[in-house]
């Protein structure tokens, strides 16, 4: 089996750009829009959804573009990287919330977009 993607969503444009892109530094593949019709049928939304695809090497992220805020809940995204604490250093810089747990053999870090997303950070060792 094989994950193609994660679908997530964001209540503000500006988040693509500014941190899966900037902050992140995913590269957009492709958006469309996803008709009515079909956001009905797969979701039981009836309404004409934008949608933006991301990817950074094999993490592939689906966007839905909303106008609302997101509910909160327990789904995050977790992935591993070299360098965790640049990119902790960068979400600081640029006013995205991080939530670090210390702990006695490793730290957990979490980092939240202005949406809501939130994303579990692992250092590769």
């Amino acid at each position: 089996m094989k994950l193609e993607h994660i679908a997530i969503a964001v209540n503000n444009p500006s988040e693509i750009k500014d941190f899966y892109k900037g902050l992140l530094g995913m590269k957009e593949v492709r958006s469309f829009i996803l008709n009515e019709d079909l956001a009905q049928k797969i979701f039981g939304i009836q309404k004409e959804t934008p949608v933006v695809l991301l990817q950074k090497e094999d993490l592939v992220l689906e966007v839905f573009l909303l106008d609302e805020p997101l509910k909160k809940g327990f789904n995050h995204i977790c992935f591993s990287m070299a360098d965790r604490e640049e990119l902790v250093k960068a979400a600081n810089q640029n006013n995205y919330e991080v939530i670090r747990i210390e702990r006695d053999f490793s730290d957990l870090v979490f980092i939240k977009d202005h949406s809501g997303n939130t994303f579990e950070i692992k250092e590769i060792k």
